[in-house]
């Protein structure tokens, strides 16, 4: 009875073993990182083809009502936080830990498993030389300079030079890994938006991008003191500049001019210039009274309701106008000022005197607002790629086998890496040997 139950348990435990290695296998497989590799890659592209986080009517305007519902379907307005792509970041993950850490153990042998070859094989190796005197001296001098010792025996000792350059791939997956990591943070708990400002205007809010914009708090404000462009003779911009304030409760932090290349940082939030333009401002006078508007601006005095709602630079050749909609007896209507033209920059609007006096074009600036909060992991983890192809591709290995003789020592050497380099470092020893005990 023991006996059957001990089998039974030995064979869930084999079968556990079993299953842990098949999924290890799937998991950490080639075709596995080469397919999930081939499918990101094809769906970047159709990030970056497919206009990303526009709005309805920018679809619309390139694509039919149809070919929208599959857009939205599959998530290829925002590729980079749809699910699916998340889940193949992941699986990638996945993927590279498992193969990772299975090439490391393999790699993970004790330094007793190494055999000192015979003389025969050292003999037929390519680096090899003999020394018969002051024996002990040269081996002293070998020994510092190839590496530390792997194996030491009344036989003979083995020397291993650049020991950890066999690890420098297992470095470069993990740095992989890192990036990976801070790309995902970034995705999840990342955003994109922006904020339009003229001259000292103070904001606390910005828009997030999306299919569906919304405002959203940024968590201190800012004000723009002053925006000023730079322009070529033939009239393209050539710089353009945003002076910025960062305020909180206790005031102003501090003050920031925020470039194309030259971006404010503050609580991991980066505020980039983007873009600029003209806003338009109307100068009105109503009954006497000087009234301020902007496109779309409303203003409402004693039940007398005025709306700016179109402005043009000019109107068949006779200078800038705007319209302007109103209730005159309960209904809606519409007509236009002209600037240029006396008898058309001043109306009578239901029971008000309206006068446009003057159409000025103001500056604004467009800002990009960026929080990544895995950048930090991403820069380390290019960091450590670097350290891992150095590793891997400059860093000299190889092993050096001293085999003890009776009359003298055979000293042999075999390049594992960089192995020009490895039999220039050989021969170097193998000539100052030489000159110094000759046989």
């Amino acid at each position: 009875m023991s006996a059957t139950k001990n089998s039974n348990a030995e064979s869930d435990i084999q079968l556990k073993k079993n299953i842990l290695g098949r999924l290890a296998g799937f998991f950490g497989s080639v075709k596995l990182a080469v397919s999930v590799l081939s499918f990101i890659a094809c769906t970047s592209v159709l990030g970056t083809t497919i206009k990303q986080n526009g709005s309805e009517e920018d679809y619309l305007s390139l694509y039919s009502e149809t070919t929208l519902k599959i857009i939205d379907f599959f998530g290829l307005s925002d590729v980079y936080h749809a699910p699916w792509f998340v889940a193949a970041i992941i699986l990638f993950a996945i993927n590279l830990v498992v193969c990772t850490s299975t090439r490391f153990f393999r790699k993970w042998k004790k330094p007793g498993h190494v055999r000192l070859p015979d003389e025969k094989t050292l003999y037929s190796m390519g680096l090899s030389f003999t020394v018969k005197k002051n024996r002990e001296d040269a081996i002293s001098l070998i020994s510092k300079r190839f590496g530390r010792k792997i194996y030491e025996g009344e036989d003979g000792l083995i020397l291993e030079k650049g020991l950890y350059s066999r690890y420098g791939i297992f470095c470069i997956h993990i740095s992989i890994l890192i990036v990976l990591i801070g790309s995902l943070i970034g995705i999840i708990w990342g955003y994109r938006g922006f904020v339009v400002l003229q001259r000292g205007d103070v904001k606390d809010r910005f828009v997030l991008r999306g299919r569906q914009p919304r405002e959203v708090p940024l968590g201190f404000a800012i004000k723009c003191r002053d925006f000023n462009i730079s322009l070529y003779p033939n009239g393209s911009p050539r710089d353009y500049v945003t002076s910025l304030e960062v305020i909180e409760k206790q005031g102003v932090l501090f003050k920031k001019d925020v470039r194309v290349n030259s971006p404010l940082s503050h609580r991991g939030i980066q505020i980039y210039q983007a873009s600029y333009g003209l806003l338009p401002s109307f100068s009105f006078k109503i009954d006497g009274r000087d009234v301020k508007l902007k496109e779309q601006d409303e203003y409402e005095e004693d039940g007398f309701i005025m709306v700016v709602t179109r402005f043009e630079k000019t109107i068949h050749n006779f200078g800038p106008g705007v319209q302007v909609a109103f209730l005159e007896d309960g209904k809606p209507k519409t007509t236009w000022f002209l600037r240029d033209i006396p008898e058309m920059k001043q109306r009578d609007l239901g029971n008000k005197r309206v006068v446009l006096e003057d159409i000025k074009e103001d500056l604004w600036t467009g800002l990009e607002v960026s929080y990544d909060p895995g950048i930090i992991f991403v820069w380390t983890g290019f960091a450590l790629m670097f350290i891992g192809l150095y590793i891997h591709f400059f860093v000299v290995s190889g092993r050096v086998y001293i085999r003890k003789l009776s009359d003298c020592i055979i000293v042999a050497g075999i390049g594992t890496r960089q192995m020009d380099r490895f039999k220039s470092a050989f021969e170097r020893i193998k000539r100052r040997l030489n000159g110094a005990y000759p046989s």
